[in-house]
């Protein structure tokens, strides 16, 4: 198992508060595979819609909708709204991004990238909706105990694509449940 597959086991691990033989890992060669074993661990529900994550992502979006709000980079939002347009001048979008992440009051925040004189938003956040996701799963580093009892295949396979594309830095459209993680998305 090369650094990045290590990484992507110990994220599953940690989200699902699991633990994952090396066994395990390496029979899980596509996004279905871990989706499949993490459900039967957690004796998920089959069928149903994604009732623990989606309360997380509207929440997740009130918080960040209020912070550009106050923090005056909008007045209104919405999830298709591009990061490049709201952030729309490179010369202070660092200094902007980070004030973005302290009016949210988080320790974790995506990196932007550094092309020469250019900031570039990470392949996978194109939108507010994206940064909003993004928030959503990345702060489900510890679930509660009643959050991980409750929750359903659909709960889990989007955790596992919002884990997946942040691990691998991969956009949305690269991404696929049946995908191989070697083959397709280029994990090492």
């Amino acid at each position: 198992m090369g650094l990045e597959s290590v990484e992507l086991v110990l994220a599953f691990e940690e989200v699902f508060q699991i633990s994952i033989s090396d066994q395990e890992a390496e029979r899980m060669r596509t996004p279905r595979d871990v989706i499949d074993c993490i459900s039967a661990k957690l004796d998920a529900t089959v069928h149903g819609d994604a009732v623990v994550i989606r309360s997380k992502e509207e929440s997740a979006w009130v918080q960040l909708t209020n912070a550009l709000r106050t923090s005056g980079m909008t007045d209104g939002a919405n999830r298709d709204q591009k990061l490049d347009e709201v952030f729309a001048n490179r010369g202070s979008r660092q200094q902007q991004w980070r004030q973005l992440q302290q009016q949210l009051k988080t320790k974790v925040w995506p990196h932007l990238r550094w092309f020469g004189l250019s900031t570039d938003f990470p392949a996978h956040l194109k939108t507010l909706g994206d940064l909003s996701d993004w928030m959503s799963h990345h702060h489900l580093q510890r679930l509660a105990e009643d959050e991980l009892k409750a929750l359903t295949r659909a709960d889990i396979a989007l955790l596992i694509k919002h884990i997946v594309l942040d691990q691998l830095g991969l956009p949305e459209e690269k991404y696929g449940e049946d995908k191989r993680f070697v083959e397709d998305m280029g994990l090492n």
